[in-house]
């Protein structure tokens, strides 16, 4: 399974936003993160990095 770890990027410093997350949409500036838990996180930004390697994301505020 290739859950990730979602960071949110602001100020140049990362923060932890959501884990476990199996679902990104983006749209429109703005990234809908859902985990497998059903928790869901809205956040305006852009979609920075994803490495599935790693199982991590990172959304940077705009």
């Amino acid at each position: 399974m290739c859950d990730l770890k979602a960071y949110l990027k602001k100020n140049d410093k990362e923060e932890l936003l959501l884990e476990s997350v199996n679902l990104i949409r983006a749209d429109h500036g703005e990234v809908t993160l859902r985990n497998l838990f059903g928790e869901e996180k809205k956040v305006l930004g852009e979609i920075r990095e994803v490495s599935l390697a790693k199982n991590r994301l990172v959304v940077e505020q705009v």
